[in-house]
């Protein structure tokens, strides 16, 4: 009763939707589980041929090392895109507060001009284009 209430309301098929995105999960879970058996099953060749080079603990302690430097790049990356949102954030946020400056002073000299923009807005999301699915 309610998914189709909420169909009749946004105007899609929530039942499909949802039945595609439980299909998608499952294959992504899928392909998760193979690629981490590939990645252990890579790790443990490369233990083992590098044991045959450097010996059990000169392998274990390489395999380490550059775990290491890959988790640690992971980290420098992942500070790198947050800072870089932060600041795209903190733009947003100033651009919208001078829009709504802009705004509020519209309103205030031409009341007029902002109900017909308003009357526009409203009916331009009433009449908008309606994609069927």
């Amino acid at each position: 009763m309610l998914f189709s209430i909420l169909s009749l309301l946004t105007g899609a098929n929530v039942q499909r939707t949802v039945a595609h995105a439980k299909r998608n999960s499952i294959f992504i879970a899928l392909a998760a589980l193979f690629l981490l058996t590939a990645y252990a099953l890579a790790v443990t060749a490369g233990a083992i041929w590098l044991a045959g080079i450097y010996g059990a603990v000169g392998a274990a302690l390489f395999l380490a090392a550059c775990a290491l430097l890959i988790a640690v790049i992971a980290l420098v990356v992942m500070a790198v895109i947050n800072t870089r949102e932060k600041r795209r954030a903190r733009e947003r946020r100033a651009a919208l507060e001078s829009m709504a400056a802009v705004g509020i002073g519209l309103i205030r000299s031409q009341p007029l001009l902002t109900a017909g923009v308003l009357a526009a807005f409203v009916a331009a999301n009433l009449v908008g284009s309606k994609r069927e699915d």
